[in-house]
């Protein structure tokens, strides 16, 4: 079971702010793939082969091929953690050859959870089933061997804690750079663990949360926190929090305010410091028009024709602010950044403003939206601006403002001159444009980093903490 995962229908819902976790996780990095972005180090000296654990935290973005956790010389000598194109979970060497590949049986395709990956290694084991284990949120997988292989050999030295290039995201052996996000990374050199060492079940609520490691490392193992976001070096972001002094170098990790951002606080915990934030959910179902999205960059950024992808996360009551940066096709195609009803996919014309029971908020021409009825409104707005998004569900009503100015002089504090009034029911956040013969492009920033302006009084970000 994912943790803080959806109730179906990607909507999260039934996990409110009142549980008490005990140990919170409060950072982690966004790895973007149409950045490139990495992790690497390269062990001074060589320790254990045959034995080690990997922990990691993992919110998945898109669905491919994609390294978690490379040791390799190059392309075709790389010992791989992966996730597969399916959803499956795996370890494989290749070295002219393979030595040993294992798939999880099951697959993990939930884009809105964090899910806690651990992988023990020991080929000192004289069972060859006992030498590469896999665990998902606490639980033994069943795996499969692939491409004609099976367990490594007894005693076999694969490259982890080889003296090779060691790296978070790669793209060798056929995989693409991870697009997501990682918390709360351990690696223990010369041990084979279980996950109860970084985890444990949680009597409340039955599900599996983080604990904190209390070991000891080895000489090659490392922690990584990512809470340092004062520099995209190996001594800040790439900080090794162990007793070690492992850091790891980043590379297409940015710092820098504004959308490419990575630094978060999108965690696997419930605290007012740090949540499991709403992303944009890449399984919304195009209907009615056609057109179709594409989303990445750990699930905040889309391009689309027509009708966007929608949060992960819906909202019924509550107030609650979010952000979107245009940055592209606002000149054309009646784009618009809105909200949509939980049930617009069962109907046509559903692209926000068009849709029945959906609002929009339009670039080129500044016109709230509704049903397809368009009003005067507000500003204008194109690539670069800053969309404010508040939306009171406890009132029913709507704001948009641009660069920090509410339009239609808005103050949804107190509660006047809103866009929309009487809305009810269950809303994601989304965004469309009015055809399908252009692109709209955009930036989602939910609170998972920091707001470019400061949000009314009273409404939240949207994370799971925060749910009513």
């Amino acid at each position: 079971m994912p943790f803080l995962g959806t109730t179906g229908g990607g909507s999260v819902k039934q996990y409110g702010g009142q549980a008490n976790l005990g140990y919170f996780i409060k950072n982690s990095v966004r790895l973007r793939q149409s950045a490139s972005a990495y992790f690497n180090r390269t062990p001074a000296s060589a320790t254990n082969r045959r034995t080690w654990t990997w922990s990691g935290w993992v919110k998945i973005g898109k669905a491919a091929t994609t390294g978690l956790f490379t040791a390799s010389t190059s392309s075709s000598n790389a010992y791989t953690i992966q996730l597969g194109s399916d959803g499956s979970f795996n370890v494989y060497a290749y070295s002219g050859g393979y030595p040993y590949f294992r798939l999880t049986s099951a697959v993990f395709r939930d884009y809105s959870a964090w899910y806690h990956f651990v992988v023990a290694f020991d080929t000192t084991q004289a069972t060859d089933t006992n030498r590469i284990k896999i665990y998902v949120n606490g639980v033994l997988q069943t795996t499969t061997s692939g491409s004609g292989s099976g367990w490594p050999t007894l005693n076999y030295d694969g490259g982890v804690n080889n003296t090779i290039n060691h790296q978070f995201s790669d793209n060798v052996g056929g995989a693409s750079y991870f697009d997501g996000y990682l918390g709360e990374i351990n690696f223990i050199d010369g041990q084979a663990l279980t996950p109860s060492s970084f985890g444990k079940t949680d009597g409340a609520t039955g599900q599996w949360i983080p604990k904190k490691f209390a070991g000891t490392y080895g000489t090659n193992g490392f922690y990584l926190k990512f809470a340092d976001a004062s520099a995209a070096t190996a001594a800040a972001i790439g900080k090794d929090s162990s007793p070690n002094g492992n850091n790891w170098t980043p590379s297409g990790i940015s710092v820098t305010a504004g959308a490419t951002y990575d630094a978060m606080i999108d965690s696997p915990t419930l605290s007012a410091v740090a949540s499991n934030y709403a992303t944009l959910n890449p399984l919304t179902r195009p209907v009615g028009g056609g057109g179709a999205f594409t989303v990445g960059q750990g699930n905040l950024q889309t391009a689309m024709s027509y009708i966007g992808p929608d949060s992960t996360i819906a909202m019924s009551s509550g107030k609650w602010y979010w952000e979107v940066i245009p940055t592209g096709g606002t000149t054309s195609y009646n784009s618009r950044i809105g909200i949509v009803p939980s049930n617009h996919g069962t109907y046509t014309g559903t692209s926000v403003g068009d849709g029945s029971g959906t609002y929009g908020y339009e670039a080129s021409s500044g016109q709230k939206g509704s049903g397809g009825t368009y009003a005067s409104y507000g500003s204008s707005y194109t690539d670069a601006d800053v969309i404010g998004v508040a939306l009171d569900m406890d009132n029913g009503k709507l704001w948009f403002s641009k660069n920090g100015v509410w339009n239609a002089s808005g103050d949804p504090a107190a509660g006047t001159n809103a866009a929309y009034t009487s809305i009810t029911g269950e809303y994601f956040a989304s965004v469309g444009t009015g055809g399908t013969g252009g692109g709209f492009t955009c930036h989602f920033n939910f609170g998972q980093r920091p707001f470019s302006y400061t949000p009314p009084s009273g409404f939240k970000s949207l994370n799971t903490y925060n749910l009513p």
